[in-house]
């Protein structure tokens, strides 16, 4: 007789195969519409060119009557979006007087040194120079160094190397005149979380004197916090307690000639008391009165980073923060919690997370400006970026669980607990982070596994049909920040190829095709107690949405067991594969494609695959059916 082959939506991998029966198993690329199996969306690469260093954060914002920009942080650079084109505004830390740069160069080498007084740089960070005269009578002229460079070594507080892009001909001491300038950009910090065991890590006569440190320390990964103020962008590198400049806050005045950078909010008129070590920027909640609020910062009138202190600049002057009966600067901290890891704000307040608490920073006006509340102090966070917020709730990433705020905490129930929680690198979790793709009602996770130091798993929730589905970030899909924003076409993320991808986008793989599979848990057949044959399945699908000059298909078949610990069999007793082609004739109006798929398989359980592999396709599974009949092993 034909069997309907329903499925429960979503996928549970907590319990075994044959325990999930009438439910999913295993899914990639594949979610779920109204309770049915789809293939995602394709994507496309967006912008024009690459951008240096790996990106973490993605924020949309749109100044008065200017066009739509993305700010993009990476490890290494910031960049403003403008139709794909990425402009480079990363903040400068210092600017020097003129002549304070000298250049010294050796013959046959390509190798440049530079000596100014108390750089401050590190090996890595970016330097750009103006104004310099070519190096005597070399071939180092003065256009090849006034240009943007890399610093490759650091020989102490006043000399550092970079590599030119000609080798000198001539050896020159001192060189360069009288006016040249050097702009110090905000420091580089680090691709992937890092274990330090150098030298110093550790307190004050512990270890042996000159050898390094028995214990690590972590080098967290940097992470770039924006906020719009009215029509500007205000940011900050995520303060990592490694001795850099880190931290400190840049503003970005909105130009339209994309011809400026981003510069230190100290500099800016009426400055005073800004913090110099900073977790995250971000804008109050009462976005209208023009408060910024620094999260995890030096307090006011110290020098020490408190990661819980919470301070907030005037209304009026967004670079003074120094409390006074003239100002509204203030600050308050938080009770719980070792440190600040993220903040969010939302409609009516601003949701402040630590490792282990979350707390209520609310608007409230007069002479205290902001109250705290703690909302609770037994939730987890495992990463600054792993918090979504979907319209009135916040999802979030635990350590060993998932949470949902809407007025109060709970605990989300997931079919992938141990899945995810149980799997995933450790020390590699600053790398973690969420996505919102608003049109089919998903948070997207992702995250390592334990087996990687880079992104490679996936785990969805869809909060509308309350189900769960996961998969794999292959080398086509490795996303390392996402954007869903009203004021974009398509959600975007970022590559660690350097690019900026549109998903939902098409159906392929940027061109190439976008592999998309699903297999159900195990059914037992005839109640498992004897061996049935399968002898053909009848398809349920539809390819709508394929391309128009595709000719759109997908794999489906069976895989049997005898008992649910047996190995699966993908082939019948004569050898012949258990899957088929299913391949549309039509695919406009009324789906036509292939009729029946003939196994002849036997077995006690079988789980049902479709896989498509093709460019152009788009598919959804409906109700599939199989003719199951009693049978012996051997027919």
């Amino acid at each position: 007789m034909l069997r309907k082959l329903l499925f429960k939506p979503g996928v549970n991998k907590d319990i075994t195969d044959y325990s999930a029966e009438g439910g999913w198993y295993n899914t990639n690329k594949v979610r779920f519409v109204s309770g049915f199996p789809k293939k995602i969306g394709g994507y496309a690469k967006y912008t024009v060119s690459a951008f240096i260093g790996i990106c973490r954060t993605m924020f949309n914002y749109t100044p008065s009557g200017a066009y739509k920009y993305m700010a993009l942080g990476t490890s290494k650079k910031v960049y403003l979006d403008t139709g794909g084109t990425l402009n480079d505004i990363t903040g400068i830390r210092l600017t020097t007087s003129a002549g304070d740069a000298t250049f010294t160069s050796t013959s046959g080498s390509a190798i440049i040194t530079v000596t100014e007084n108390s750089h401050g740089a590190n090996a890595g960070d970016y330097v750009t120079f103006s104004a310099a005269a070519t190096l005597g009578s070399s071939n180092i002229t003065a256009t090849i160094l006034n240009k943007e460079y890399v610093i490759d070594t650091i020989t102490n507080a006043n000399v550092f190397t970079f590599t030119a892009t000609v080798t000198s001909d001539a050896a020159v001491s001192g060189g360069g005149g009288g006016s040249t300038i050097a702009a110090y950009q905000m420091p580089v910090g680090y691709n992937l979380g890092t274990e330090g065991f150098g030298w110093g890590t550790e307190g004050w006569e512990v270890g042996t004197w000159g050898t390094a440190s028995e214990t690590p320390i972590y080098l967290p990964l940097r992470i770039v916090h924006f906020t719009k103020y009215f029509d500007d962008l205000v940011f900050n590198a995520r303060y990592a307690t490694d001795g850099d400049d880190s931290g400190q806050i840049y503003y970005y005045a909105n130009d339209t000639s994309l011809n400026t950078r981003g510069v230190l909010m100290s500099t800016l008129a009426g400055a005073s008391n800004v913090p110099t070590r900073v977790t995250q920027v971000l804008i109050s909640q009462d976005n209208t009165s023009g408060t910024v609020l620094a999260l995890g910062c030096t307090p006011y009138g110290l020098s020490a980073h408190d990661p819980l202190c919470i301070r907030w600049s005037d209304a009026t002057v967004v670079a003074q923060w120094t409390p006074s009966d003239l100002t509204t600067a203030g600050s308050l901290n938080i009770q719980n919690g070792s440190a600040i890891m993220t903040g969010v704000p939302t409609y009516n307040e601003t949701l402040i997370f630590t490792e282990s608490s979350i707390n209520s920073l609310k608007f409230i006006g007069g002479f205290e400006v902001f109250r705290l509340d703690e909302i609770s102090n037994y939730i987890s966070l495992v990463a600054p970026n792993a918090v979504s917020n979907v319209d009135s709730s916040i999802f979030w990433m635990g350590t060993n669980k998932f949470y949902v705020y809407n007025g109060r905490v709970q605990t989300l129930p997931c079919t992938l607990e141990d899945h995810v929680f149980k799997n995933f690198n450790s020390t590699q979790t600053d790398q973690f982070f969420a996505g919102l793709n608003a049109e089919y009602h998903e948070v997207w996770w992702f995250y390592c596994s334990s087996a990687s130091t880079t992104i490679d798993k996936y785990v969805v929730y869809n909060y509308l049909e309350s189900i769960w589905f996961h998969g794999e970030c292959d080398d086509n899909f490795d996303r390392t920040a996402w954007s869903d924003s009203t004021t974009r076409e398509y959600p975007q993320a970022a590559s660690d190829d350097g690019y900026v991808y549109n998903h939902e986008y098409g159906n392929d793989a940027d061109g190439a095709a976008l592999t998309a599979n699903i297999t159900s848990a195990s059914v037992s057949l005839d109640e498992g107690d004897r061996f049935t044959l399968i002898r053909k399945i009848i398809p349920d699908v539809t390819f709508i949405g394929s391309d128009t000059n595709a000719t759109p298909s997908v794999s489906m078949g069976i895989q049997t067991k005898k008992f649910p610990g047996s190995a699966t069999k993908t082939t019948n007793q004569e050898n012949e594969s258990l899957s088929n082609s299913v391949t549309a004739v039509s695919h406009s109006i009324i789906d036509q494609f292939t009729e029946q798929i003939y196994v002849r398989a036997r077995g006690r359980q079988m789980a049902l695959t479709v896989e498509s592999t093709g460019t152009g396709v788009a598919w959804q599974l409906g109700t599939p059916r199989a003719d199951i009949r009693p049978d012996g092993l051997r027919g």
